[in-house]
């Protein structure tokens, strides 16, 4: 990893065999777009492929893609994204980062495109983006990664949680309903739901997760350590 990419990709080992990356999203701009400030994500987005520098960590139909992109924000979310699960994927696989691909479901969760017993999934908020990659084939693995903001739990509470899990988070703090919350994305992304179901079908309960009304068997689960003002979650098959 060359000095640049130190300074904002950072790799962890998590508990239940998986290879965490970490960019940080600020520290990529400052590398590539050091014109557009990390604050004015909300610009149109630019032709990427007259960036210095991106050829060697993205091959020319992955920066093709997200030069279509409208909005910068976007476009760096995405590249974080994708840069994340390369540097992942070559530690685990032993191959090289920019020769990694992601292709996507039709329901779009990404897979590795010449290694797809390899499981990943991706997030990203605020200023970082994350990816898990599975150390073991044909293991399903989810992450999600959310931005602690004050206030906003109320309206996430409305459209997101069931009464028996509001009932049950009386009184906790934000950080228990965020830990909550993104356990509940991160098993819709194991099952490859996302944005296709409901958030109230999935419900993060004392006695465990929840679907449909169900205990789900067969998985774990963890909410590791992460930045400060962020939660991560994580979900496998068991």
């Amino acid at each position: 990893m060359n000095p640049s990419l130190e300074q904002m990709v950072r790799l962890s080992r998590l508990d239940g065999g998986m290879v965490l990356a970490d960019v940080d999203i600020a520290a990529f701009m400052g590398a590539f777009l050091p014109e557009f400030p990390s604050g004015k994500r909300g610009l149109p987005g630019v032709d990427l492929q007259a960036v210095t520098g991106l050829s060697a960590l993205f091959t020319d139909a992955e920066i093709e893609r997200a030069s279509g992109f409208r909005v910068l924000k976007k476009q760096a979310e995405w590249l974080c994204g994708r840069l994340a699960v390369k540097q992942a994927a070559a530690e685990v696989l032993s191959v090289s980062p920019r020769g990694v691909t992601v292709d996507t479901e039709p329901e779009g969760a990404p897979f590795l495109a010449d290694h797809s017993a390899t499981h990943i999934s991706i997030s990203h908020s605020g200023d970082h983006a994350v990816a898990v990659v599975s150390t073991r084939k044909e293991r399903r693995v989810a992450v999600d990664l959310e931005q602690v903001e004050a206030g906003r739990m109320p309206h996430v509470a409305r459209v997101a949680f069931t009464p028996r899990e509001i009932a049950e988070l009386n009184g906790a703090s934000d950080a228990e309903w965020y830990r909550r919350w993104t356990l509940k994305e991160a098993y819709l992304k194991y099952i490859a739901k996302g944005f296709h179901e409901s958030l109230k079908k999935v419900e993060i309960l004392n006695r465990g997760i929840c679907h449909n009304g169900e205990v789900v068997t067969g998985i774990a689960w963890d909410t590791p350590a992460f930045r400060d003002g962020y939660q991560l979650s994580v979900v496998w098959q068991a």
